[in-house]
């Protein structure tokens, strides 16, 4: 079969062409009489486009779209600092070759920038060309302080999610531009913490034993990633949703699966134009994301309906009202989200961005037990000691100084981002201190390779040291380095997990800090401690990440061993 030609699209197609050359030979005639007709449009030249195949055209349209939206960005979005690319060449080829290089090399590009521009104050600062525009990258301490102080009016959080998310093109932006939510999950949920923790605890012990199904004392061995989301999602859907669904099998499959679409249809349309998307979007989502909204309001509206008749008959505190995020979300909603569907999204939204995260943590930090088993032992014992005192409670979580350093060391080395605090310059621009002008539109981010300089965390900044943050605090109380410090000094200041700082910038920093941290870090600690006390761990493969934009994608495949301990304690 021949290829589809224009022929069957003669009469339009050869009309307009025959059009614009009749036009440009009387234009010019207009202005000289005598002048020929030049190559613009000549009789050979459309003949030529009359036999070329239809399907070479509309890609070479589509690639010409495309430079031409990158060159128009490039443009407009022009920055003054220092180009972080590969290879050689003239600006406009290492410009696209990092573009493309960045895809699934964004760590190795920002490490690059950093280490060269990390020292040099009077800059402080550089761009990596990327597909989707120029990326700035700050590093100076005293940028990085003007930056997170800096109002959302000129530098947003909010937009720059949104563009992570293609939330105009997946979730909607509603959840990032009328974010009621923030007080629930900074207030509610962080205040019902030490409330929530034996279900917690009891649902995360209930939701490993059914996972794992362990026998006797044998070995058996898991996909680590797939094993921590089912095991999070149950737990996590104990506080969300309250026991009716927690267990349900159904339910905890779509808060994953809704999690895991968002994501892979973001990352999808990321690499496509933008006009582009609006015909590809409403294709991916009618598959995955919109179908999952159709089955969480099957089995999330039952629930609703009831607790808003209750309420509505028996007054806002109707007996058996239940304490957990649906009832917040139900009760706190404004006008115009007082409604089913959106209870159901914002609650499913929240169940995102919870998981996401929260699982790359965990997963992580049982990587780190598995690849370093010697710290296993004297975190054992803290936790049997803690705990066997106080019970499980917020308490006792606090006062496990190692546990806690082994969390921020893990998170410390492998977050779920190589750019952190990501901002979208709106407005008229934003100008630093030292002169430094971003134009609006440009993607602004904060390099995570500042965890692993060897000025603020040592010579082996670079390497895994598990009790790095409890060490001083224990040796300063043990009176090692000099004089004992007495109970309740803070000479030697503790560096909590959740604790942000200009050095420790995973969670944010100032007001736009993550306010779920300490509810997450409670719930993380829970499940090491569960996993530490009742199971012995062991490697099977080294994970191996791959880099998508910014993000730190988790091997999926990765495996780890596990058996039951014979002085389990459940």
């Amino acid at each position: 079969m021949h290829p589809l030609k224009l022929t069957s699209f003669h009469t339009p197609w050869v009309n307009v062409l025959r059009s614009m050359q009749t036009a440009h030979r009387g234009l010019k005639r207009s202005f000289d009489p005598e002048a020929d007709d030049g190559i613009f449009l000549n009789d050979d030249l459309i003949g030529l486009l009359h036999d070329i195949p239809l399907h070479v055209i509309v890609i070479s349209l589509f690639v010409l779209c495309v430079i031409a939206s990158k060159v128009y960005i490039e443009w407009k979005r022009q920055v003054k600092l220092p180009y972080v690319t590969v290879g050689g060449g003239p600006h406009w080829i290492r410009s696209w070759r990092t573009a493309i290089h960045w895809v699934a090399n964004s760590k190795s590009l920002i490490d690059q920038g950093y280490y060269e521009h990390r020292h040099k104050t009077k800059i402080g600062a550089y761009q990596i060309p990327t597909i989707g525009g120029t990326y700035v990258v700050i590093c100076a301490k005293d940028l990085i302080e003007e930056f997170r102080n800096a109002p959302s009016n000129k530098l947003s959080f909010a937009h720059a999610t949104s563009d992570i998310l293609q939330a105009e093109f997946t979730l909607g932006t509603n959840i990032l531009f009328n974010p009621y939510h923030v007080p629930i999950v900074r207030e509610q949920l962080t205040r019902q913490m030490d409330a929530f923790s034996v279900p917690l605890m009891e649902e995360f012990a209930f939701a490993m034993e059914y996972y794992m199904d362990l026998n006797g004392g044998e070995w058996k061995t898991f996909k680590a990633y797939e094993l921590c989301a089912d095991i999070l999602a149950q737990g996590m859907s104990r506080v969300f949703v309250g026991p009716e669904l927690c267990r349900n099998p159904e339910y905890i499959k779509l808060a994953i699966g809704f999690t895991q679409e968002v994501f892979v249809n973001a990352h999808i349309l990321h690499l496509v134009p933008t006009p582009m998307r609006y015909i590809l979007s409403p294709l991916l989502n009618a598959f995955t994301i919109n179908k999952s909204l159709r089955a969480a309001i099957r089995l999330l509206g039952p629930m609703i309906e009831e607790r808003k008749r209750r309420a509505n008959e028996e007054g806002r505190n109707w007996k058996g009202r239940p304490e957990d995020l649906l009832q917040w979300v139900i009760e706190g909603a404004p006008p115009g989200e007082q409604n089913l569907k959106a209870h159901v999204k914002r609650l499913m939204e929240l169940n995102m961005a919870g998981l996401h995260t929260t699982v790359n943590t965990l997963y992580q930090a049982l990587f780190w037990l598995v690849m370093y088993p010697e710290y296993i032992p004297e975190l054992r014992q803290e936790m049997e000691s803690v705990i066997g005192e106080f019970g499980w409670n917020k308490a006792s979580f606090s006062k496990m100084l190692k546990l806690d350093s082994f969390m921020k060391e893990s998170h410390r080395l492998h977050g779920p981002s190589v750019a952190i605090m990501g901002r979208k310059v709106l407005g008229d621009g934003f100008t630093f201190s030292n002169g430094l002008y971003l134009p609006p539109g440009v993607t602004v981010g904060v390099p995570e390779t500042i965890h692993r300089d060897e000025v603020e965390y040592g010579p082996n900044a670079k390497e895994f040291d598990g009790f790095r943050f409890s060490r001083p605090v224990e040796d300063a109380a043990a009176g090692v380095n000099g004089e004992k410090e007495e109970s309740g000094s803070s000479r030697v200041k503790r560096k909590y997990f959740v604790t942000t700082s200009l050095n420790y910038l995973r969670f944010g920093h100032g007001h736009g800090s993550c306010p779920g941290r300490f509810y997450a870090a409670h719930e993380l600690k829970i499940l090491i401690c569960l996993f530490l006390m009742n199971y012995d761990l062991r490697l099977e493969d080294v994970p191996k990440p791959i880099y998508f934009l910014i993000h730190r994608v988790p091997d999926m495949s990765a495996r780890i061993s596990i058996r039951r301990r014979k002085t389990a304690s459940f």
